[in-house]
């Protein structure tokens, strides 16, 4: 799936999950979500983070960045003592390492991505940041189980999943699944105006 349509998930999944909620906290809901879709492509130097974060758009420039990162964060983990930062170092190095689908749309990555946003959100009581980047990042694997390519689910395995059903990344049928995304979350936004 491309970026946007990744987003466009998040969106209105953490729409309909915040009906109800105040206004500031549906916006953190979304926010997060949107952050937590775009994540697991960090591992792609054409992600939609990645054209902001990396000066060359390249694999050789992304592996090194990360693993630069990486290192960095593992060094302030061994001067600081912050375990976060040992968290941080090891998986910036895997995304470094890792090709396209590979560590950051897998179980593990999963479970370490959601590690390092938990033990900040929640220490800073913030509950709704922590659900909606949980919800992004697994509706992004869920999304990309759909693509003929799959995903390494069970990274470092080096085997891809993917769903007998299939959309191919930025088909008309992926067009389409955009598109219906977006005038669902209108029609959510223009609801909340009218309450």
């Amino acid at each position: 799936m491309t970026g946007k349509t990744h987003v466009a998930i998040g969106i209105a999944t953490a729409l309909t999950i915040s009906i109800g909620q105040p206004p500031e906290e549906q916006l953190v809901l979304v926010l997060t979500s949107v952050i937590g879709s775009l994540i697991p492509d960090l591992d792609h130097p054409k992600g939609k983070l990645n054209q902001k974060l990396l000066l060359i758009n390249n694999n050789f420039y992304r592996a090194l960045f990360y693993s630069s990162l990486g290192f960095i964060f593992i060094y302030l983990y061994f001067l600081k003592g912050i375990r976060p930062f040992l968290l941080l170092g090891i998986v910036s190095f895997l995304i470094g390492i890792s090709n396209h689908r590979g560590f950051t749309h897998s179980i593990l990555g999963f479970l370490a991505s959601a590690s390092i946003v938990g033990v900040v959100t929640l220490k800073h009581d913030l509950p709704n940041a922590y659900s909606g980047f949980i919800i992004g990042y697994a509706l992004h694997l869920i999304a990309d189980f759909f693509t003929p390519k799959g995903i390494k689910l069970f990274y470092p395995l080096n085997v891809n999943v993917s769903s007998p059903i299939t959309i191919k990344t930025g088909s008309g049928t992926e067009r389409i699944i955009f598109m219906l995304l977006g005038i669902y979350s209108i029609c959510l936004l223009l609801r909340y105006l009218e309450i």
